[in-house]
């Protein structure tokens, strides 16, 4: 043994032992990267419920996808009794348009459901809710 490394205490039955960077370096350096360790979680988790509220804000745009998708279906009974109002497209492509718009909404809210970090609540609930 080197004198500068210091002997790591024994971890107690039933506990994890050190990571192993922690075990190998002298301990001056082992704290440095525990530090760094911890920053770099903290950031982490900072992100993470940062982009959380940021597409928590951009929720209630999935329900006017919804509404859209609702609007385009007699559109496209519309297009389709008169070829003409659209200009080209056919009617199909406005009831494709109406399952892509429900797809991504339902896909959108599930998404974010599944994002939510622990502990976290949907903070525009409230405002919805009326």
């Amino acid at each position: 043994m080197t004198t500068d490394r210091l002997p790591t205490p024994k971890a107690p039955a039933g506990e994890p032992d050190a990571s192993a960077p922690r075990r190998s370096l002298p301990r001056p350096l082992a704290l440095d990267f525990t530090l760094l360790e911890w920053i770099g979680r903290g950031a982490v988790y900072c992100l993470w419920y940062l982009a959380f509220y940021v597409l928590c804000l951009l929720r209630p745009f999935t329900g006017l996808m919804v509404v859209a998708a609702i609007v385009m279906l007699p559109m496209a009974l519309v297009v389709y009794a008169h070829p003409d109002a659209a200009r080209g497209m056919r009617f199909w492509s406005f009831g494709l348009m109406a399952i892509g718009l429900v797809a991504f909404a339902l896909a959108y809210a599930l998404f974010l459901d599944w994002f939510t970090p622990p502990g976290a609540v949907d903070p525009f609930e409230m405002f919805r809710k009326r």
